[in-house]
């Protein structure tokens, strides 16, 4: 716990006194209650953080545990890379926090097991953002503000919380896949400003009881489409603008006693 700490301050003040580019920060952790910062400053850069199993690259391949971790990542700058990852076997428990402030950056985290909460903050445009998740009893979060953005969630989750929130000019495009198996869980998704507004909904056989409230608001063409194929479900639409608004959906409820409730409103 101390020497990754100690570690990655140094990275950190490196990173902030340098404004370099092509700089790569590449951390593999393990243990149970490790509280990690990383803050890297400049243009083409790559952040890595793997805490326990894990790499997009496969070279990491050793399971170790990481329960109750912190990991927070501040990258400043254009054109960065930043992934945050902990896949499978006794990763519970962990807070991982990406925050990026600038231009054409992509960011990743890939979180499993149970009780995570996973944000990504974007201020800047033409930005990226992934999340992907397959533990109950989480948060997922996307926070994107600028002009032309791009928002994916891939959840395999029950009881969890799902949020996109996506504000300014240009492009706004927003993904959520809920797989098989993803019971109670309510979806948010929220996209306002002027530009494009495009939103697709995807919950396969399997989720069930699971809520979506979807609002699209301000200038520009808005787009809505959601495809489910469960069972139990609430829906509520908000289309509100000048612009054209199209809503379209195909709900293919699997089994009897399907109860759903559904709401679209345009203005």
């Amino acid at each position: 716990m101390v020497q990754v700490t100690i570690l990655l301050l140094f990275f950190s003040l490196l990173s902030c006194s340098v404004f370099a580019g092509d700089n790569l920060i590449t951390l593999q952790t393990k243990g149970s209650g490790s509280t990690i910062t990383i803050k890297q400053t400049g243009n083409s850069n790559t952040t890595g953080i793997y805490c326990g199993l894990g790499s997009f690259d496969n070279s990491l391949v050793n399971t170790h545990t990481c329960d109750n971790a912190t990991i927070t990542a501040t990258v400043i700058g254009n054109l960065n890379i930043v992934y945050l990852q902990s896949v499978w076997s006794n990763h519970t428990g962990q807070s991982w926090i990406t925050t990026v402030d600038g231009n054409d950056n992509y960011a990743v985290i890939d979180m499993d097991e149970d009780d995570n909460t996973s944000t990504i903050i974007q201020d800047g445009n033409d930005n990226d953002a992934w999340i992907l998740g397959s533990g109950d009893n989480s948060v997922y979060k996307i926070e994107q503000l600028g002009d032309d953005y791009y928002a994916k969630i891939y959840a395999f989750s029950d009881n969890s919380d799902v949020w996109i929130t996506q504000e300014g000019t240009g492009d706004h495009n927003a993904y959520v896949l809920n797989y098989s198996g993803g019971d109670n869980n309510s979806t948010r998704l929220i996209q306002k400003g002027s530009g494009v507004k495009d939103a697709d909904v995807y919950f396969y056989s399997g989720a069930d009881d699971n809520d979506v409230n979807l609002t699209q608001q301000g200038n520009g063409s808005h787009t809505a489409y959601m495809r489910f194929y469960t069972t139990d479900y609430d829906v509520t639409v908000i289309q509100k603008g000048s612009s054209n608004q199209s809503y379209s959906a195909q709900f293919n409820c699997t089994g009897g006693g399907c109860d759903k409730t559904i709401s679209i409103t345009q203005q």
